[in-house]
């Protein structure tokens, strides 16, 4: 009996080992499902470019800032001959590799409803819902190409409207959909927010004399909203003095005789309107 025992403790032990001799050996391959891809309006997500999902627009071209991203310096663009308010978009979708496989088309539309209620709510306060005639372009639809996690695309908005009615804040809602239900339902409506205060150039500027000099003066340029986009002359400066203009932002000049001068700085804005403010400086005599 106790051989018996003894046999089948044996048998089991070199099953045992040569289990696990091989065990190293084998290999299984499972096949790790990818998160699902999702479908979203990167306006509507809270960061560093909106604030719980309010795309505000509110920063012009000003003497001290500098472009945040190449290529698309500001929020919008300006195309002043087609009274073009040009505001670029995109829409994202989420994942890599097998996620992104395929097209997806999914369409746009204006969300005035929601706009109401964030400005009855007090959310949007001071704010008006931005005219959906003045929209003068939103595509219907965009398609994300195959392997490809972004389509981007403008809204357009009349220009003159914008200028005509500053100082007002504007809003206007955006939601997307699909068929597939491939869309984020939490992020599928972004609000996009323009003050329009930026369609009106600011002139302000500041003088003082360049170090020990009694004759030469530095200007220093801190105007807002200036006319960032057709490539023209933002700035004139007369010195007052019946010198030549200067196109410069910050200029330095030097005037040939004591006495008093009235310097006009130009500034001339995204409509091309021009405004203008003049400031004395006086040169005194050695």
């Amino acid at each position: 009996m106790k051989s018996r025992i003894k046999n089948r403790l044996l048998l089991v032990i070199a099953i045992c080992s040569l289990l696990a001799g091989t065990s190293c050996q084998y290999e299984e391959i499972v096949d790790i499902p990818y998160p699902e891809s999702r479908i979203y309006l990167p306006i509507a997500v809270s960061g560093s470019i909106s604030t719980d999902g309010i795309y505000t627009i509110d920063e012009g071209a000003s003497t001290s800032w500098v472009s945040p991203t190449p290529g698309q310096p500001l929020k919008y663009t300006v195309e002043r001959d087609n009274n073009a308010f040009i505001i670029p978009l995109g829409v994202y979708r989420s994942g890599t590799g097998k996620t992104i496989e395929g097209t997806a088309n999914v369409s746009l539309a204006l969300n005035p409803d929601t706009v109401q209620q964030l400005i009855a709510s007090g959310t949007l306060a001071e704010t008006e819902l931005l005219p959906s005639e003045y929209v003068q372009q939103i595509p219907q639809g965009v398609q994300i190409q195959d392997g490809k996690n972004d389509a981007p695309f403008n809204i357009v908005i009349d220009l003159d409207f914008l200028r005509t009615d500053a100082p007002k804040k504007y809003a206007m809602g955006i939601t997307i959909s699909d068929t597939e239900h491939r869309v984020n339902e939490a992020l599928n409506t972004g609000i996009v927010l323009i003050d329009t205060r930026i369609t009106v150039p600011q002139a302000v500027f500041t003088s003082q004399l360049e170090g020990s000099s009694s004759d030469t003066f530095v200007f220093t340029n801190s105007s807002l909203y200036w006319d960032f986009f057709s490539g023209d002359n933002a700035f004139a400066w007369d010195f007052g003095d019946g010198s030549a203009v200067s196109h410069e932002i910050n200029p330095t000049h030097q005037y040939a005789a004591a006495g008093d001068y009235e310097v006009t700085l130009t500034v001339t804005g995204v409509t091309g309107e021009n405004v203008s403010v003049t400031n004395t400086v006086s040169v005194k005599n050695n």
